[in-house]
């Protein structure tokens, strides 16, 4: 379940805007950042994922250009903190990339990719990729591919081939199908395991 919490922060004041530092609470690790003009405003936005042993969050820093100075309007998905190394982030135009695995002996390998909706003025879902296997090739897999601009997914069993080494799963039955659509936004991105589920039941 997620939990509402998110990590605080605060920008450093005396920091230029192209080059804005971050200040994290005690206890707290940035993971990785990426800077990139996410709203098309010609002023640099901030991606990045924190967090601690217990918590951990993907937050954006979205720049809103006033009279005088610019200010930044958080966005904030909390995040499973069970990772097997650090994320990362993206930011390829105005598209901002999210890639993570977590789990433990079963993993979850997951990117998540997110648009500047200029109507909402937040940062949308557009499309989700998300694959479920085994570390310790105990167990097929199964992964998944979503757009959430026109609906299309895809899906694939994974096959586990004993003995077959460094890569021991082969592409099992695809099916490709439209899965129900809505605007999502950052906050409201689904895990990758619940998407998973879903794209099995469909």
């Amino acid at each position: 379940m997620r939990r509402t919490a998110l990590l605080a922060f605060s920008l450093l004041a005396s920091a230029p805007t192209q080059a804005q530092d971050i200040e994290l609470p005690p206890g707290t690790q940035l993971e990785t950042r990426a800077d990139g003009d996410l709203n098309g405003d010609g002023v640099n936005d901030i991606a990045f994922v924190a967090g601690s042993e217990t918590s951990r969050a993907l937050t954006v820093l979205l720049s809103v250009r006033g009279e005088v100075d610019v200010d930044f309007k958080a966005e904030a998905l909390e995040l499973e903190p069970t990772m097997l190394g650090p994320g990362s982030l993206e930011i390829a135009g105005n598209v901002l990339n999210f890639r993570d695995l977590t789990g433990g002996t079963t993993a979850v390998a997951s990117t998540r990719r997110y648009r500047y909706d200029g109507l909402r003025k937040r940062m949308r879902l557009i499309g989700m990729d998300a694959t479920v296997y085994s570390r310790t090739n105990a167990h097929d897999g199964f992964e998944a591919s979503w757009n959430l601009i026109n609906g299309d997914a895809i899906t694939r069993e994974l096959r586990l081939v004993e003995g077959a080494g460094e890569d021991p799963y082969e592409p099992g039955r695809e099916r490709r199908f439209k899965h129900r659509v809505r605007a999502q936004w950052l906050a409201e991105t689904p895990d990758p395991e619940t998407m998973l589920a879903e794209m099995r039941q469909d």
